[in-house]
């Protein structure tokens, strides 16, 4: 059964229009900007750069071996609210995990159903040593590309994210803030919140509860 978002019976072509925008900026994938492997590829000029093409890229660590945990299939069940004055929408979506580059990334392919068409969206999560925060990129088939980066939070189990994300509806990048708690081994929780640029005021616009398949 292919994943699919609910409109509620009184929403109009615009507001069907605004919320489509919104979800497929929001809803992902993401190419990690952390551990950057590939330093050994810049072009060689004088000694001094012999040391930089000869690094190994880092290790696996605590971090690595957290998004790990990580891998296999989910199922999210989300609620979107786009408007004070509207209902929310409710959808359902798949998530699949793996690590890649040697452990050093984590590669979540999400699929969900707009209207009828299926929207894919990947999301790559790295973790840089040597800032001690978690990166996060994502891409998806008809929506833009967003990077972000952000610490974790041991007492609460959260990575926090803010980035910057232009809105198709206005033509204008929106302050945003994401957050993804690890709730336990089968469950997790995605928020993303918009700012507004006016007040600073945070609203909470997606809350994803994602369930590990059995």
């Amino acid at each position: 059964m292919q994943p699919t978002v609910f409109f509620p019976n009184h929403y109009g072509p615009q507001m069907k229009l605004l919320a489509l925008t919104t979800l497929s900026s929001l809803c992902l994938a993401h190419v990690a900007l952390g551990q950057q492997p590939l330093a050994a590829t810049k072009a060689k000029t004088s000694a001094p750069v012999t040391a930089v093409a000869t690094e190994q890229p880092g290790a696996a660590d605590e971090f690595h071996k957290m998004l790990a945990r990580s891998n296999g299939a989910w199922t999210g069940q989300a609620t979107m609210t786009f408007s004070p004055d509207a209902p929310p929408m409710t959808s359902t979506s798949t998530l699949i995990n793996h690590m890649a580059m040697g452990g050093l990334y984590q590669v979540s392919e999400i699929t969900y159903v707009i209207m009828g068409k299926p929207i894919t969206g990947i999301r790559v999560t790295g973790y840089d040593a040597n800032k001690k925060i978690f990166t996060r990129a994502m891409i998806q088939d008809g929506g833009n590309g967003v990077a972000m980066e952000g610490p974790w939070d041991a007492a609460s189990k959260t990575m926090t994210f803010r980035y910057q994300q232009m809105n198709n509806a206005t033509g204008k990048a929106a302050d945003m803030k994401e957050v993804y708690t690890i709730v336990d081994a089968n469950t997790e929780v995605l928020e993303i919140y918009r700012v507004d640029p006016q007040t600073g005021q945070e609203s909470k616009i997606l809350h994803v509860k994602w369930t590990r398949n059995q």
